[in-house]
């Protein structure tokens, strides 16, 4: 079994992690959460699961405790009937989630993004009626659908743009691939022009994902200018990444 972190209690069926409220805290749950997934072959979730912890442990410490590190956060992630059960507990007021949004917001706004976020990538999630404990519900996927092949090779052509504007929806077409078995991404980026930071803070979370799968991301028909902004940021030493043909970077 993996070795707990200080302060976490691992069982068999789960973990608990109790904490002051301060993000850097957040890390040694998500990482007991990749711990648990693993010794019960359930990566597959990783992803997921490690993108609702995060939501849910961010409202915690930002907006329950408001960054008070004399309060304290309480998390679990439990195994129980076929799903995974993650709840998160803070000693704040709680907040009015009656009226908590269902749509993004616009696309220029900097925050509000988190619960649409818990809405799209759980199965179910509800608060207690005060609205300071978070309760999230992940299915299992049924065994069938585990037991792809961990060599599995996806290709996929990117279009125009890989920027803010349809960043969302690629990270949703990403993560259904690696969900349905894909451990090598090959992202062909022959018809690529543009590329921001939200675009390559996408390329890294997907290459973080398969990595933790024992899989990998590469790119490849990148042009020259994409080819210099990814080296200046140092990432050719994290995937592969390789020009389009006569292109020289």
């Amino acid at each position: 079994m993996t070795k707990a972190q200080p302060g976490m209690i691992q069982g068999q069926n789960g973990i608990d992690y109790d904490f002051p409220a301060c993000a850097e805290n957040i890390e040694l749950f998500i990482a007991g959460i990749h711990g648990f997934l693993a010794e019960r072959n359930l990566c597959v979730l990783s992803f997921d699961m490690e993108l609702l912890a995060r939501e849910a442990l961010v409202n915690a410490v930002q907006h329950g405790s408001k960054g008070d590190i004399s309060k304290t956060v309480s998390a679990s992630l439990r195994l129980d009937a076929g799903a995974l059960v993650l709840q998160v507990r803070d000693q704040g007021q709680g907040w009015d989630w009656r009226n908590m949004p269902t749509t993004p917001p616009d696309p220029a706004t900097e925050s509000g993004r988190g619960l649409i976020i818990i809405r799209k990538y759980a199965d179910s999630f509800a608060y207690n009626d005060p609205g300071n404990i978070l309760t999230i519900t992940k299915r299992v996927p049924a065994k069938e659908n585990m037991e792809m092949q961990q060599d599995a090779m996806v290709h996929m052509t990117l279009e125009s743009r890989v920027s803010a504007q349809n960043v969302p929806a690629l990270r949703e077409t990403f993560r259904e691939r690696i969900q349905q078995g894909a451990r090598h991404l090959h992202l062909d980026f022959s018809r690529v022009e543009s590329l921001d930071s939200m675009g390559i803070g996408l390329l890294v979370a997907t290459h973080n994902s398969l990595a933790k799968l024992g899989g990998a991301l590469t790119l490849t028909g990148v042009n020259k200018d994409i080819h210099q902004l990814l080296t200046l940021m140092r990432l050719d030493k994290h995937f592969s990444i390789s020009t389009a043909p006569g292109s020289q970077a």
